[in-house]
């Protein structure tokens, strides 16, 4: 799984020192937290520099612009955890597609982990599916900051799992708590684990507000408003005719069938309506990725775990593929833990597996 991991993230992705989460451990390491890149004069003197239309040659797209500075408004943990030891041991950039190579390897062993305690002898079929049947394969396709923010996100919160059910609260809070600092929706983890956890994983909520704080004068502003990027994105719209068109497209929406190699590729164009200023990109329902999930009763709190980051993502009316590693790993997860009859459910991981696999060769945008 590991060696997969790693052709996976290779692949299609350049070595490449550049990646946002770079310019932001070389701004840390140098005592501040914007990024090291002049903001083009052209840009400030503009009425409005973040209007969707500016010319990306004048800005940094999906970065934040304030006061004159760029900042990153992904979360920092990715930086603590890798980038900045990277440059500060070896005064060198971490590529970001070997970041995320890191992240799913540590992932899969976190869950591992919690899937042998709960079903020891499982068997190769299982560990297939656990390292593949949950959208981690489309992820390593193109690692950007964005898939980087993610799969950091995934595997925090797959060690505070893993040791969460060994018992270890305060080790596990503080997995959580970097979960926060990589998404900061992940803690919602925390309503579904004991108090004991609470905590340690507070330290990520204080640190989360304290690191806007300091950037933008606002504990609660991520940075979203003074994002630099297109239509729709500079916030959520939280509203409630959001959920079903997102919860069909996170679940449902299927793929467009090809007769050529890799058979399939992802759609944007949905077949139910969408209410206006509703961001979605190509995307495959998850349940395409994972369909053994409907056969059997899950472990409940991962389970509630991944609907809860699901109802959240489909209200706030953004959906892309990515996000599906928000939700599904916890899923798969909660489901491989039980047993279940090999003869409905063995078929139907083999047919997961294939899928991911398929899904990680057409990329994003359907790449190739």
């Amino acid at each position: 799984m590991l060696a997969y991991y790693l052709w996976a993230s290779t692949a299609f992705n350049e070595f490449s020192p550049n990646g946002y989460y770079n310019y932001l451990a070389r701004g840390f390491a140098s005592g501040h937290l914007y990024v090291p890149i002049e903001v083009n004069p052209k840009l400030l003197e503009l009425e409005n520099p973040y209007d969707p239309e500016v010319p990306d040659e004048l800005r940094m797209s999906d970065m934040a612009l304030y006061e004159g500075r760029y900042y990153l408004y992904h979360g920092p943990a990715p930086v603590l955890l890798t980038f900045l030891p990277i440059h500060r041991l070896f005064h060198r950039d971490l590529p970001e597609n070997l970041a995320l190579f890191l992240f799913a390897c540590a992932g899969f062993l976190a869950n591992l982990m919690t899937l042998r305690k709960f079903h020891p002898d499982a068997g190769s079929l299982l560990y297939l599916g656990l390292g593949l049947a949950n959208g981690i394969p489309f992820l390593l396709h193109r690692a950007m900051v964005y898939e980087v923010a993610i799969g950091c996100g995934y595997a925090c919160l797959a060690v505070g799992f893993a040791l969460y059910f060994r018992g270890k609260h305060a080790l596990a809070g503080i997995a959580f708590a970097f979960a926060i600092l990589s998404r900061p929706h992940l803690g919602l983890a925390l309503l579904f684990v004991s108090p004991r956890c609470w905590p340690t994983a507070s330290l990520g909520v204080l640190a989360s507000l304290s690191y806007n704080y300091l950037r933008f004068h606002w504990p609660f502003e991520f940075g979203l408003h003074y994002l630099l990027a297109g239509p729709g994105q500079q916030s959520p719209n939280f509203r409630g005719e959001a959920i079903f068109p997102s919860l069909y497209m996170f679940l449902l929406h299927p793929p467009e069938w090809l007769a050529k190699f890799p058979f399939l590729r992802i759609t944007r164009d949905p077949a139910i309506a969408l209410p206006p200023q509703f961001f979605h990109e190509n995307i495959m329902g998850a349940l395409w990725l994972a369909p053994f999930l409907v056969l059997q009763r899950p472990k409940w709190r991962l389970a509630a775990t991944g609907a809860a980051l699901l109802l959240f993502l489909s209200s706030a009316g953004w959906v892309t593929q990515r996000y599906v590693v928000d939700f599904l790993p916890w899923m798969v997860l909660a489901a491989l833990c039980q047993k279940a009859n090999p003869r409905l459910r063995n078929p139907l991981i083999a047919m997961a597996v294939v899928m991911n696999l398929l899904l990680h060769w057409q990329g994003p945008y359907n790449a190739p």
